[in-house]
């Protein structure tokens, strides 16, 4: 019997930024260049891949996207199921030595399902050691969309998922000087109303879809139309908390 090591492909996870492909890295760039297989996750089996498409624009349609569906959904076994199917997909490429890169919007370490997966992947094999390849969030291209710094000197900010109950907010907004919401989805007008209530719809900057070419921003809540979505977006709220 041999006694030559069966040859493993390594596992990339990539942050492709908040949409613009300008906005990946070097370092990412170069990865996805020589990948033998790019994993881009999307919502439903008839979806288009949000991923797929800042890559797609960056480098070019012809490379070896393999899509996964990772669902919106609240159902835990559902969505580790498809956790496991997906990490069986990595699996079996890097067994068969392949390079694999996992792709997810912004950055790998700021909700991401890379996360979700990893944690099923190392159950079945914990020997595999991922590159993780960080990349810009959306969080930091919303202030720079708003011309307005995250913190300066002695000042901090919060990223909060908005939360089932909004006076769970209450500690955040009291606590730092910029606060950065995200998960809006269908909540926006709630999260208004809120916000209103603290006298903060003035303070509190909207962005959507930022980095893609359909990117919305409103400065303030108070131009906010009515029918405006909250996918994809976030709130930035300057709390006045302490005065420059």
């Amino acid at each position: 019997m041999s006694n030559q090591t069966v040859r493993k492909g390594t596992l990339y996870a990539i942050g492709l930024g908040p949409g613009d492909p300008d906005l990946l890295t070097v370092k990412a760039v170069k990865i996805l260049k020589k990948a033998d297989a790019i994993i881009v996750p999307k919502a439903r089996i008839k979806a288009d891949s949000v991923a797929r498409d800042i890559v797609s624009r960056a480098l070019g349609t012809d490379l070896p996207f393999v899509e996964q569906v990772f669902p919106m959904s609240r159902d835990r076994g559902d969505l580790e199921r498809h956790w496991k199917e997906a990490a069986c997909t990595v699996l079996d490429r890097l067994k068969d030595g392949e390079d694999v890169a996992f792709v997810t919007l912004g950055d790998v370490s700021l909700y991401s399902t890379f996360s979700y997966m990893e944690s099923a992947l190392k159950e079945m094999d914990p020997s595999v050691k991922p590159v993780l390849v960080p990349g810009i969030s959306s969080i930091q291209l919303a202030a720079v969309r708003f011309e307005h710094p995250l913190a300066l000197g002695d000042e901090s900010y919060g990223v909060y998922p908005l939360p089932e109950n909004l006076e769970d907010l209450d500690s955040a907004l009291s606590e730092h000087d910029t606060v950065m919401l995200m998960k809006i989805g269908q909540r926006l007008e709630e999260v208004k109303e809120y916000l209103a209530g603290k006298d903060l719809l003035g303070r509190t900057g909207f962005v959507r879809r930022a980095g893609f070419p359909d990117e919305f921003l409103a400065p303030s809540l108070n131009d906010l139309n009515p029918d405006e979505t909250g996918y994809l977006s976030i709130l930035m709220v300057r709390t006045g908390r302490t005065q420059a």
